[in-house]
């Protein structure tokens, strides 16, 4: 394996180096974060891991996929996707008391009518992405955002973590105005961060301090399914330009399911870098996807 530089925690090192302020806004808001981001398991007590836990790992794949082009964000591009980050997915732990406010926040209400037949975690499931930035733009004061323009941007930069268009100019733009003499490239921001969350593959993505599958009531077929293929996914390892997935599974199903899993992963990755050529000076590194298979490498 290719010996990399440590980037680990690059992105916090830096914004605290630029501005201490949004740094501290940033950490003090950590419990809250744990709190509301538990708040899926009530939901989904089955379903893949949406914790902090979730969010620092989507931290640190950034810091790997980014390297020393963090040193091109601005503070407060850094403090936003940080945050973002944190709140991409605190929609799938919505509320009961919120759920109707966030659905016409979302512009869903006749979405909802149309589908009377959908569950409420299916609703969440699906829209989770709308429902976190209707969070962000409801609480944005007791996450003590320092601005209405930065919880936007916060809240569309997490929404565009899934199925929206980062090529929309009005949605994501290359700079926005934070209404404090700084800018943001929402654009940028939000293709790292839907990278970032696709590739949190890996078995740690369902941690033993977590999940104990064994013991676990309620599991269907699909969620056996999805925490074997977690667990047969062991390192991710970012070389100089490739990411190379590391898997080993005796079941042909779930061999399967890994490379499926890592086709997704490549077409995003190759979706983010056309984004960032086109909208951004920010430049992914590893731009191939690379599978090895129980020894073997695996064309995807």
């Amino acid at each position: 394996m290719d010996s990399m530089p440590d980037f680990n925690f690059m992105l916090e090192r830096r914004l605290k180096e630029l501005n201490s302020n949004l740094a501290y806004r940033y950490t003090c808001c950590m419990s809250l974060f744990e709190l509301t981001l538990n708040q899926f398991l009530t939901t989904f007590p089955t379903f893949t891991d949406h914790t902090l836990l979730h969010t620092l790992s989507v931290t640190n794949l950034t810091n790997q996929l980014l390297r020393e082009d963090i040193n091109k964000l601005s503070a407060s591009e850094i403090y936003i996707y940080l945050m973002a980050a944190a709140l991409h997915d605190v929609g799938m732990g919505v509320s009961a008391w919120d759920m109707e406010a966030f659905i016409d926040a979302a512009g869903l209400r006749t979405y909802v009518r149309a589908h009377p037949e959908m569950s409420v975690p299916t609703l969440i499931r699906k829209f989770h992405h709308d429902f976190s930035a209707a969070f962000v733009r409801k609480y944005w004061q007791l996450l003590e955002i320092p601005n209405e323009r930065y919880a936007n941007a916060i809240a569309e930069v997490g929404r565009g973590h899934r199925k929206t268009d980062l090529l929309d100019e009005t949605l994501y733009p290359t700079d926005y105005d934070l209404g404090d003499g700084s800018k943001a490239n929402l654009a940028a921001l939000a293709a790292v961060i839907r990278l970032a969350d696709e590739l949190d593959i890996a078995y740690d993505r369902n941690p033993d301090l977590l999940y104990q599958t064994e013991s676990m009531e309620g599991l269907s077929e699909k969620d056996v399914f999805e925490f074997s293929r977690h667990d047969a996914i062991r390192p991710i390892v970012f070389a100089e330009q490739a990411i190379r997935v590391y898997a080993d599974t005796e079941s042909d199903e779930i061999a399967q399911g890994v490379i499926d899993c890592v086709r997704v992963v490549k077409e995003t990755l190759s979706y983010c870098i056309s984004v960032l050529k086109k909208r951004s000076t920010l430049q992914i590194q590893c731009s191939q996807i690379e599978l090895v298979l129980n020894g073997n490498a695996v064309m995807v």
